[in-house]
């Protein structure tokens, strides 16, 4: 991992790129929450990617291309989980607890994202 910071503001801060050592992939933020969130996103893809298994990479990034190319299919698929959960009798929701229900991010930065994917 490494940082390469471009001086100007006044504070100091104009903008960071992070790039991982591991893959290679580069982010350029202008702010330091955003460099902090890139990072760490960044390094909790790692963190699950090396949890998985060949098999079990491309499906779940097969999963992942379906669901990211149509947001809403995604919210409404857990919508749907959750309402079939509970019609099963289990009143516990499938979501991660502490989580509230995802909602669309319609973001230009996020679609942008998905599309380079």
């Amino acid at each position: 991992m490494t940082t390469k910071l471009t001086p100007g503001a006044a504070s100091g801060w104009d903008q960071a790129t992070y790039r991982c050592g591991r893959c290679g992939a580069e982010s350029t933020v202008a702010t330091e929450e955003a460099y902090l969130q890139a990072v760490g996103v960044h390094t909790d893809a790692h963190a699950v990617w090396d949890r998985l298994n060949t098999i079990e990479r491309d499906g779940f990034v097969s999963i992942l291309r379906t669901i990211l190319s149509a947001p809403e299919l995604g919210f409404e698929f857990l919508a749907l989980a959750d309402r079939l959960h509970r019609t099963e009798g289990d009143t516990q929701p499938l979501a991660v607890p502490g989580t509230t229900t995802p909602q669309s991010d319609p973001s230009p930065s996020n679609a942008t994202a998905r599309a380079t994917e």
